[in-house]
């Protein structure tokens, strides 16, 4: 049973839940906005999607009239700034688009970290989602793996001297992203594009499900008052029930009544067709 009066904090899904891709969802929102101002609940804004920085998400949140600051937002490039810090990797070929790396060229600078194709020098290749996805970036990708982590063999003739494996991260595992025109390309069908030429698959697959990403969040409360929002029962749902939390399942984005009916999991703490409809519940 799902008990709103226990709940302190509540970490946000954006893309189908608070916005359907540039536009607010209006009830959602004014439902954020009032409890902000009436001091009623703390909120954290939680996306997979790679494919804009931190700061292009507070633009997005603040846009809307949402007070924002940046310890709310909660991305997979943390993660990945975090994985590539404790692996101290120097050299990384990533596939994002020009924003994000220069995102993380200035958050790594410190650690000396190069983004840029280096076959001889790559220590890992990292995907994101690439809007700017090119077919040389995938080609590059595949050509490294081959040439690393590849048996020698007529069909990959060209070897580097460097011959240490290359590893191979993955920001998210979403299949599609939700969008005012319905379901768009994200990064699922480029891993899957990789695993089909050569075999290749990541060692980690960061963002939701993944519980790292709450790990803020839970350090300052407690499960009980704690609830996910989100619209997706495999990342949105799945990183609730690994962080032991609640989820509540919004109806304005990817899943429907009928995906529910169909769904073999546990159920939702509570499904709203709007976020805002949690209080009538």
């Amino acid at each position: 049973m799902f008990d709103i009066t226990k709940k302190k904090a509540f970490v946000c899904d954006l893309d189908g839940t608070l916005f359907m891709g540039p536009d607010p969802i209006k009830p959602a929102v004014d439902f954020v906005i009032e409890s902000i101002n009436s001091g009623r609940f703390s909120f954290f804004y939680l996306t997979n999607n790679t494919s804009k920085t931190p700061d292009e998400y507070i633009k997005k949140i603040a846009g809307a009239n949402i007070p924002v600051k940046p310890e709310q937002i909660l991305t997979p490039l943390i993660t990945l700034e975090a994985y590539i810090r404790e692996k101290g990797y120097k050299s990384v070929y990533l596939l994002a688009s020009e924003k994000v790396t220069a995102h993380l060229t200035e958050r790594l600078a410190d650690a000396g970290v190069k983004f840029e194709y280096n076959p001889e020098e790559n220590e890992l290749i990292a995907l994101t989602y690439d809007k700017e996805l090119t077919y040389e970036k995938l080609a590059n990708a595949t050509s490294l793996w081959n040439m690393r982590n590849v048996p020698a063999s007529p069909m990959c003739p060209i070897r580097t001297a460097n011959q240490t494996p290359v590893d191979f991260v993955a920001t998210h595992p979403d299949n599609c992203c939700p969008s005012e025109r319905g379901p768009i390309p994200d990064i699922g069908g480029m891993m899957k594009f990789l695993e089909i030429t050569n075999g290749m698959k990541p060692s980690n697959v960061f963002g939701k499900p993944s519980p790292t990403l709450l790990k803020t969040v839970l350090d300052r409360f407690t499960p009980e008052q704690i609830a996910v929002v989100g619209d997706r029962l495999y990342t949105d749902k799945a990183i609730a029930d690994n962080s032991g939390v609640d989820f509540v399942c919004v109806l304005s984005g990817e899943t429907t009544v009928d995906d529910l009916a169909k769904y073999t999991g546990t159920p939702p703490a509570i499904t709203v067709e709007t976020f805002n409809k949690i209080d009538e519940k």
